[in-house]
C-alpha cells in the first residue's frame, strides 16, 4: 500500500484508475464507432457471451479500478489527476528537506506500509520489497546455521538497567578525576556516575552496538563519555559543549534506549529550533535505530505538508522530532497525546530562547508528565538558560565539555556586505574557494 506525501494525503484508487481505464478503453470505443456496419444486437450478444467474471454483491462486474485498489494502491484525494507513478524515471528529484526514495534517491512521494520506508514509484516499491525479502532470507539462513543455539530474546523481553562496567568500577577515584581533567569534563551534581571510556561499557543491545560501528562511532567524545551514562540512569541533564563535539549522539542514545523498552507510543520527544536541524537529528536517529524492533520516528516541522506528518504520527511512532511551532499546532488540534512521553530533549536551548520559543517550549512541556526525564543541550549556558533549567529540571547533573559560556573556537565568523542581487554569486564564490582550500565546508 502506498500513502502519498502531498497535501492530498489520500485518494481513492478508483478515481485514478477510472481515468487510466478510460484512456485505455478509448481506442476500442473509437473502433466500435467506426465500424458502422456492426449491428447493435451483435454488440449486446458479444457482451453477454464474454468470459465469465466474478460479480459483486450488487450483481455488477468489478471495475479494473476496484481490482487495482484491492492490490494495495492508495493515492491522493478524489479528483486528483495524477495516478500513482509506475516508474522511477517519471518521478522528480527530491528537494532539500523532502523525503528521499530508499532505492533510487528521487522524491519519496509515497510510504510503503509494509516496511514504512519512502519510495517514489511502483517500480522502486517492488525493488525495495525484493531487497527486504532477500535480507530476511539471509537472516533466516544464518540463524539456521547456528545449530543447537537458542534464539536470542527480543530486547523488549527484558528491562534495560545501566550498570557501571567492571573496568570502570576498578578505576581509582584519582584516576577518574585525572581523566576528567585531561578531557576537559566538568561535572556538577549529586551522586554522579563515572564516565565511560568505550561504548561497550554501556551494555547496549548488539544491534545498537553494530549500528554505532557502522555509523563511524568508534570512541566516545568527552561529552558522550559523561552524558551517556548519566542519561541512561534517568537523571535530568544540563549539558554544554562546542559545536561538533557529539552532543546529538550523547542524547540520542539515552532516548533510543528509553523508548526501546517502553510499550506506550510516543515515548520520547526531541525539540529543535529549526527544520534543518530536526531533519539532521532524525537521519542520525534512524541510523542508530536500524534493526531495533518497533522503533519508528516522526518529523514534525514547519515548511513541509502537514497531512503526511499527521499520518506518520498515527503509525505508532516511538520518537517525535519536532520544532516547537508545528508541534504546538498539532497539540491544539488534539492530534497527538504526550501522556506517554518518558524523556524530553530540548536541543540548542540557547538558540531556542534567542528565537523566542521559550513560551512555546513551556506550553508543550505542560502536556508532558511531571516525572518525565528532561535533558537541556546548549552550546553555551547564559543566564537565560540557567533560569530555564531551574524551571524544568529536577536535581539535575550539569555536564560541561570545553570552555564554559564560550562559542566554539573552531568556527570563524565573517561578515560580508553584499548587494541582494549578488548574494547567490558571492555564496558560490565562497564555497568554491573553501572547497579548494580544505576540501569540505561546514
Amino acid at each position: 500500500m502506498f500513502v502519498p506525501r502531498s497535501l492530498k494525503i489520500k485518494r481513492n484508487a478508483n478515481d485514478d484508475i477510472k481515468s487510466c481505464v478510460a484512456k485505455k478503453i478509448k481506442p476500442e470505443a473509437e473502433d466500435l464507432h467506426l465500424d458502422k456496419g456492426r449491428d447493435v444486437d451483435a454488440l449486446v450478444s458479444k457482451e453477454t457471451t464474454a468470459p465469465d467474471r466474478p460479480r459483486s454483491e450488487s450483481g455488477s462486474f468489478p471495475s479494473p479500478a476496484g481490482q487495482l485498489a484491492e492490490a494495495g494502491l492508495v493515492g491522493p484525494e478524489q479528483g486528483a489527476e495524477e495516478p500513482v507513478k509506475s516508474f522511477s524515471k517519471t518521478q522528480r528529484w527530491a528537494e532539500p528537506g523532502e523525503p528521499v526514495c530508499v532505492v533510487c534517491g528521487r522524491y519519496g512521494e509515497y510510504i510503503c506500509d509494509k516496511t514504512d520506508e519512502d519510495v517514489c514509484s511502483l517500480e522502486c516499491k517492488a525493488k525495495h520489497l525484493l531487497q527486504v525479502k532477500e535480507k530476511d532470507e539471509k537472516l533466516k539462513l544464518s540463524s539456521r546455521q547456528k545449530a543447537g543455539s537458542e534464539p536470542e530474546p527480543s530486547p523488549l523481553d527484558d528491562v534495560y538497567v545501566y550498570k557501571e562496567h567492571p573496568f570502570i568500577l576498578n578505576l581509582q577515584e584519582d584516576q577518574i578525576e585525572n581523566l576528567k581533567q585531561q578531557l576537559g569534563i566538568l561535572v556538577q551534581g549529586q551522586e554522579v556516575t563515572r564516565p565511560i571510556i568505550d561504548f561497550e561499557h554501556c551494555g547496549f543491545p548488539e544491534a545498537l552496538n553494530n549500528n554505532l560501528k557502522k555509523s563511524g562511532y568508534e570512541v566516545p567524545t568527552p561529552i558522550q563519555m559523561q552524558m551517556i551514562p548519566v542519561g541512561l540512569l534517568g537523571r535530568d541533564i544540563l549539558a554544554s559543549a562546542d559545536t561538533g563535539s557529539g552532543k546529538t549522539a550523547a542524547f540520542l542514545l539515552p532516548v533510543i534506549i528509553r523508548a526501546l523498552f517502553e510499550r506506550k507510543t510516543p515515548s520520547a520527544l526531541v525539540l529543535t529550533p529549526t527544520r534543518e536541524l530536526a531533519i539532521q537529528i532524525e537521519r542520525q536517529a534512524k541510523e542508530l535505530m536500524s534493526g531495533l524492533p518497533r522503533m519508528k520516528t516522526v518529523l514534525l516541522v514547519g515548511g513541509l505538508p502537514l497531512p503526511p506528518q499527521l499520518y506518520r504520527l498515527r503509525q505508532h511512532v516511538k520518537v517525535i522530532i519536532a520544532t516547537p511551532g508545528r508541534l504546538l499546532d498539532i497539540i491544539k488540534q488534539n492530534s497527538v497525546a504526550l501522556g506517554g512521553i518518558k524523556i524530553v530533549v530540548v536541543d540548542e536551548a540557547d538558540t531556542m530562547l534567542k528565537m523566542g520559543f521559550q513560551q512555546q517550549v513551556l506550553d508543550i512541556l505542560e502536556n508532558i508528565p511531571n516525572d518525565c526525564q528532561t535533558i537541556l543541550v546548549s552550546a553555551t549556558i547564559p543566564a537565560s538558560i540557567e533560569q530555564l533549567a531551574s524551571q524544568l529540571l529536577h536535581n539535575p547533573v550539569r555536564v560541561i565539555a570545553g570552555e564554559k559560556n564560550l562559542p566554539c573556537a573552531n568556527v570563524r565568523q565573517i561578515i560580508l556586505w553584499v548587494e541582494d542581487p549578488a548574494k547567490k554569486k558571492k555564496l558560490f564564490e565562497i564555497l568554491n574557494v573553501s572547497n579548494e582550500a580544505v576540501n569540505h565546508v561546514l
